[in-house]
C-alpha cells in the first residue's frame, strides 16, 4: 500500500513537472518568436531609405539608412544622433536593440564615425592606435575625449625626459594611425626634426589634426602648407565663415565661427586636394582647411575653442575625429545582455562597393 501511494505521488509529480516545463518552453518560444519578429522588422525598416527620403533628426517619420540596398553613411550618423527611446517607438518595439555592421572578415566597421547604434550602455570603441599632444594646460580641449574614446597615448610639452613629451611622441610616431596636435607650439630648435617625422608619418598614410600655433616663428612650412598667426587678434580678425562642406564635418555653408585665437595656413604644395572649409571674413585666410600629403590627410583648425558658434563646436570636432578614423572598431561587447532571451538577425547591404552585414540584436 505504501509503495502504491508513493508511486502515485511520484507519477503525479512527474506529470505536473513535465506539464509545467512544456508550457514554460512554449511560452519562452513564443516570447522569442515575437522578439525575433521585432528584430526582423527593425532590420527591414533600416534596409530602406526611410521617410521622408532625405530625413534628418527633425523630419524623420520612418527610420531607414539604406538607399537601394546601399548603406547611406549620412543617415547612419543621423540615426545615431536620435533619442534611443524615440527610436524604439518609431520601430514599434518595446524590446531593447543594438545595430552594428561587419565586413567579410567579421570585423565591426566604423561607418562615418559610428561603431554601433542602440542600447545606450553598450559602448563600442575604435580600433585605432592614436596619440594626443598638447603644450599648454589652457589648450587641452580634446584631451579627455581622446583618452576616453580612443584610449590615446597622451604626450605633453618638452621636459627632456624623452618619454611622454614631444620627443617621446616623435620616437613612437610610426606606431600610430591617428594624431592630434592641440596648440603644439613646437620649439624652433626642434622644428626640423618634428617636420621630418610628421611628413614621413603623413606620407605613409597617417591621419593628423592640428589646431592653434604650430611654432612661434611665422610662415613655417609643414606637409605642404605654411602655418602662421594673424597679426591682429580682435574679434573681427577671428570671425570666420564656412564656405565649403566636408564629408566628416557637421558644418553648413554660411555657418559663422568666431575662434578664440586666430591662426591660418596657406597652401604651398599646389595640391588639388587642398580644401578651404572656413575662411576669415576680414582677409579670406584659411581658418579651417583640409589637404592630403602623400597618402595621409591633414585637418587644420585655427583653434579648437570658439567664442561663438550656433551649436556645440567641440562635438563637431569629436564627431570629425570619430568619422576621420574610418576602418574597424573593437568587437561589440554584449556580455551585459540577458542571454536567455536574446535574438539576432542579419541582413546584407552594400557599402563602398563592398558587401557588408548589418547585425541587429534584440532582447528583453
Amino acid at each position: 500500500m505504501d509503495f502504491a501511494i508513493a508511486l502515485l505521488l511520484f507519477t503525479f509529480t512527474l506529470v505536473v513537472y513535465f506539464s509545467y516545463t512544456n508550457n514554460f518552453q512554449k511560452q519562452e518560444k513564443g516570447d522569442l518568436d515575437v522578439m525575433l519578429s521585432d528584430a526582423k522588422a527593425v532590420s527591414s525598416s533600416l534596409a530602406l531609405s526611410g521617410y521622408p527620403a532625405n530625413w534628418d533628426g527633425t523630419t524623420v517619420i520612418r527610420i531607414g539608412i539604406a538607399d537601394e540596398q546601399k548603406l547611406n553613411a549620412t543617415k547612419v550618423k543621423s540615426f545615431k544622433q536620435l533619442n534611443y527611446s524615440k527610436t524604439k517607438a518609431n520601430f514599434g518595439t518595446f524590446y531593447d536593440y543594438f545595430v552594428f555592421f561587419v565586413n567579410e572578415n567579421g570585423e565591426v566597421l566604423n561607418i562615418n564615425g559610428v561603431c554601433g547604434i542602440g542600447y545606450t550602455t553598450i559602448n563600442p570603441s575604435y580600433n585605432v592606435k592614436s596619440a594626443y599632444y598638447y603644450s599648454s594646460e589652457t589648450d587641452k580641449f580634446l584631451k579627455d575625449f581622446m583618452n576616453e574614446t580612443f584610449e590615446a597615448d597622451i604626450y605633453f610639452g618638452d621636459d627632456g625626459n624623452n618619454v611622454k613629451d614631444i620627443d617621446g611622441l616623435m620616437s613612437n610616431i610610426s606606431k600610430y594611425g591617428f594624431l592630434v596636435f592641440e596648440h603644439p607650439d613646437i620649439s624652433p630648435s626642434y622644428f626640423d626634426d618634428f617636420k621630418t617625422a610628421v611628413e614621413n608619418y603623413s606620407s605613409k598614410g597617417g591621419l593628423t589634426m592640428f589646431s592653434g600655433q604650430l611654432i612661434s616663428a611665422q610662415g613655417q612650412n609643414l606637409a605642404g602648407a605654411d602655418f602662421s598667426k594673424k597679426s591682429g587678434q580682435s574679434e573681427s580678425e577671428k570671425n570666420s565663415t564656412v564656405n565649403n562642406t566636408d564629408t566628416y564635418l557637421s558644418l553648413n555653408v554660411g555657418d559663422n565661427i568666431v575662434f578664440r585665437q586666430a591662426y591660418y595656413v596657406e597652401n604651398t604644395s599646389n595640391s588639388a586636394g587642398f580644401k578651404q572649409i572656413a575662411t576669415f571674413n576680414k582677409d579670406g585666410r584659411n581658418a579651417l582647411s583640409k589637404w592630403s600629403y602623400g597618402n595621409g590627410t591633414i585637418y587644420f583648425f585655427s583653434d579648437f575653442d570658439v567664442a561663438f558658434f550656433s551649436g556645440n563646436f567641440t562635438n563637431v570636432i569629436e564627431d570629425l575625429a570619430k568619422s576621420f578614423v574610418e576602418g574597424t572598431c573593437d568587437p561589440i561587447n554584449v556580455t551585459d545582455i540577458s542571454k536567455n532571451k536574446l535574438v539576432k538577425t542579419e541582413r546584407y547591404l552594400n557599402y563602398n562597393s563592398k558587401v557588408i552585414k548589418m547585425v541587429v540584436y534584440a532582447w528583453q
